[in-house]
């Protein structure tokens, strides 16, 4: 794998198709790789490193990987697939992104039903990230913020470009 990897993570199929578009044509333009990783949840913490979590996992979830793959090889970019256990969603972004060597990464985060939690989990997340000297991308308007150029040390804005940060 190149050594400036942009990861996705793997969450609805049509957003995670369309962010790995974008990231496959952001890898083929700054001659990067691109590595995707979906997280299998684990429901009970002594089921880590087991292989249950996975005995869970729909056919579906099966085709939807290897379709992943296909578009990732259709842009010919250095790509790897990642399938990994988490018990904590965004801790688990930050680990992934230690063990793939991320310098930037692709994700939707979910709301929290509590007002305010969520934008304190992620500027958590976009600050522990950024110790890591790795952008945090959630909400891409794609693909125009490809091209778009922006300052990557800004925490407000929740649009980041990759290209700047590549």
């Amino acid at each position: 794998m190149s050594t400036q990897t942009t990861m996705v993570i793997v969450e609805e199929r049509a957003w995670t198709a369309k962010a790995l578009r974008a990231a496959c044509a952001l890898a083929r333009e700054t001659q990067t790789g691109v590595a995707l990783v979906a997280f299998v949840p684990v429901q009970r913490l002594s089921w880590l490193g087991t292989d249950l979590p996975y005995r869970q996992l729909s056919s579906q979830f099966q085709y939807d990987l290897r379709d992943y793959a296909l578009i990732a090889e259709g842009y010919g970019v250095p790509f790897n697939l990642y399938v990994m256990q988490c018990s904590d969603f965004l801790a688990a972004i930050a680990e992934a992104v230690a063990a793939v060597g991320a310098k930037t990464v692709c994700v939707h985060l979910p709301q929290s039903l509590i007002p305010g939690w969520s934008a304190l989990q992620i500027w958590f997340l976009r600050h522990r990230l950024m110790r890591a000297h790795c952008l945090l991308v959630e909400q891409l308007q794609f693909p125009q913020d490809l091209a778009r150029k922006s300052d990557p040390t800004a925490s407000d804005s929740s649009v980041r470009s990759l290209v700047a940060h590549h």
